[in-house]
């Protein structure tokens, strides 16, 4: 089976994998940035680009994880940046 990762099932994901999500991105942010990472998550979900890293954003049967290739603080970071600047 192949595994379920933010790019292959952002058309498919509900509240609850958005929420899920959303906690692992924001994770000691500022409020404002938080505030715009729901929005993004919550009407712009289509507009975010596939990159490689986000294939490292996984559900598995507990929930969503992300799983760091070197450095977890860098790579969430990036991955913010992707959510948030959506280019």
């Amino acid at each position: 089976m192949k595994q379920i990762n933010f790019n292959n099932y952002k058309d498919k994901m509900n509240e609850k994998d958005k929420e899920e999500i959303f906690e692992i991105v924001s994770n000691r942010c500022r409020q404002k940035t938080k505030e715009l990472l729901a929005l993004r998550l919550e009407k712009h979900l289509d507009f975010i680009p596939e990159y490689g890293i986000l294939n490292r954003l996984i559900k598995e049967e507990h929930g969503w994880c992300y799983c760091a290739g070197q450095s977890y603080p860098d790579e969430i970071r990036t991955v913010r940046k992707i959510i948030l600047e959506l280019k």
